[in-house]
């Protein structure tokens, strides 16, 4: 797919003065001013995340009512419903809030849904049931925020229910006891881009703070950097200043469960924003996907290792499931992709199969939006019931209202601008189902996106020389991190790079290069492009696109280069 590039031009004196106040390089400088951190003061913050940067729990509307019903349901004794969810923001959350009301002296139980039976929100059988188990407080968690039937329900039963989430609101909210989203219409909370475990983690400060307790907070920060992260949420402002933290102190872990899960999934005491992404996220999101979940709540209580390293490897083993069922679905929708080209270039893609494991087709959907760049609906077709969607979006493309502009072809759906879940009628189960909703899909995605936007575009932080780069540059690039949404990994871009080794091959799929930066060997990766190995051989030369990283081989530190776009 064709790229555009665009090198950033950032104003001179604002690096300037950067480096002039900070004491930075300008290469650090640079880059600071393209995210924006212009403002010395706010730049220094960026640097330098503190608790200190943490803002009053009490500025989030209803946290003083939920505060004050969650803490009589501590002084009563009264046991306490946890509705999680089963992705990792919702494990985490789970995790979390289960652990701070146990240590406060409360009586939990929690669940979670079944991700392929129960799908995603709030179910009515679950309250009745906790009520008959005696439960008179319910708190959910990444979810109930549209869920305005069974929260009315709740009430029935005469259990109070606190809903805790961060997915958009409808145009009607959930009668509840008390209602945490920092997206509530006139909520005065300065950041609106929590996650469900940060909404959590705003609810644990207040109610430790208020026991004299606010010194245990942090402990809970490795969780919620887990849930952050995986959530995708923009890495600015206080999420920065969770992950950031968190990452720290998931260098030394405590927990029996999370040491487990760390060296099963090969995670090293550096642990960074990646690892979370790539190898502890998938590993969570798989139990679930393949019809779990639990498990990975009750891995994070256990103190006995083996029991620990058993669910880590029943984890690693629906990973591994996972895999090849998504590797089976891509496969098929590049099938059609050859043999139908023009079903590919409608604006939104809707792509469907009957019986496909419903447990993975969100990460399928992440999958076919970037191969076509396109924002993309896959739907899972049952012989016996409704059918289940997930959605991804492009940056430039809000999934959210796109389902709301033809919410009569829905059952059910949630979520926000770049994720959705949907449920869709038996009716819609076909090819011309199908062929509806990508009609009014895109219909809604032409009157909103210009035909550029269909263009994916590569920001360039800097252009470099190959022998510019070392190790001390990268270490001011760690200094950013951790990176996501909102604070991009730094790009860069190289002109004329010979190729001195290669082209290899690794794993069936990825395409391993070699140059040279001041005499030594540079290696340069890029994931799932071993089909552009005979367009290369040594001594051609190429313009390059990539990110820099450290990687550690035989105990020594080396410079890795990430392609994210070549040229000849």
């Amino acid at each position: 797919m064709r790229h555009e590039w665009h090198p950033c031009a950032p104003e001179p004196e604002s690096i300037d003065r950067l480096c002039r106040e900070l004491e930075i390089s300008r290469f650090s400088g640079a880059l600071l001013v393209n995210r924006g951190l212009a403002c010395p003061e706010e730049a220094w913050r960026f640097l330098n995340p503190s608790l200190d940067d943490l803002h009053d729990p009490y500025l989030m509307e209803g946290m003083d009512r939920a505060v004050a019903r969650i803490s009589a349901a501590l002084e009563r004794k009264e046991k306490v419903l946890i509705y999680g969810d089963y992705d990792v923001d919702g494990i985490t959350s789970t995790v979390a809030l289960r652990r701070a009301l146990e240590m406060l002296g409360g009586t939990v139980a929690y669940h979670i849904p079944h991700r392929l039976e129960d799908g995603y929100g709030l179910r009515k059988e679950v309250l009745r049931r906790a009520v008959e188990e005696g439960c008179a407080l319910a708190v959910s968690v990444d979810s109930g925020i549209r869920d305005l039937e069974v929260c009315a329900y709740a009430r029935e039963l005469g259990l109070d229910l606190i809903v805790t989430d961060h997915h958009l609101p409808g145009p009607e909210l959930p009668e509840a006891y008390a209602i945490l989203n920092p997206r509530l219409p006139g909520c005065r909370y300065p950041d609106k881009d929590l996650a469900a475990c940060g909404v959590v983690l705003k609810l644990v400060q207040a109610l430790f703070e208020g026991n004299g307790r606010g010194a245990a907070v942090p402990h809970f920060l490795k969780i919620v950097a887990i849930g952050t992260v995986a959530d995708m949420v923009p890495l600015r402002g206080e999420n920065r200043v969770l992950v950031r933290l968190g990452l720290n102190a998931l260098a030394e872990p405590h927990n029996v469960g999370l040491q487990a899960l760390l060296s099963g999934a090969g995670v090293g005491r550096r642990v960074d924003d990646l690892d979370i992404s790539f190898k502890l996220a998938p590993r969570i999101n798989a139990f679930t996907r393949m019809g779990g979940g639990k498990e990975i709540v009750d891995l994070f209580s256990v103190n006995n290792s083996a029991e620990a390293e058993a669910i880590v490897g029943e984890m690693n083993r629906k990973n591994q499931q996972r895999r090849a069922e998504e590797d089976r679905i891509l496969e098929e929708v590049e099938r059609r992709a050859e043999e139908e080209p023009d079903r590919f270039q409608s604006t939104f893609l809707v792509v469907a199969g009957t019986e496909w494991h419903r447990g993975v087709i969100g990460n399928v959907a992440a999958r076919v939006a970037q191969r076509f760049y396109r924002p993309t609906l896959v739907l899972s077709f049952s012989n016996e019931g409704p059918g289940q969607g997930s959605g991804r979006s492009i940056p430039e493309f809000h999934l959210l209202r796109a389902l709301d502009s033809c919410s009569d072809l829905f059952e059910r759906y949630g979520g926000h601008a770049q994720a959705v879940g949907c449920t869709i009628g038996r009716e819609y189960c076909n090819e011309a189902g199908v062929a509806a909703l990508t009609r009014r899909l895109s219909q809604h995605a032409d009157s909103v996106l210009l035909p550029e936007a269909l263009i994916p575009k590569l920001r360039i932080d800097a252009v470099l020389g190959v022998d510019t780069l070392d190790l001390e540059l990268c270490g001011e690039l760690e200094r950013l991190a951790p990176f996501g949404i909102g604070n991009p990994v730094p790009t860069f871009a190289s002109y004329g790079v010979p190729i001195s080794g290669g082209p290899w091959i690794l794993k069936d799929r990825h395409l391993k290069l070699q140059t040279r930066a001041n005499g030594n060997a540079l290696d340069v990766i890029w994931w799932r492009k071993g089909g552009m190995a005979g367009h290369l051989e040594p001594g051609r030369a190429v313009d390059l696109v990539y990110t820099l990283s450290r990687e550690t081989y035989l105990g020594e530190d080396r410079l890795l280069l990430t392609v994210k776009d070549l040229r000849f």
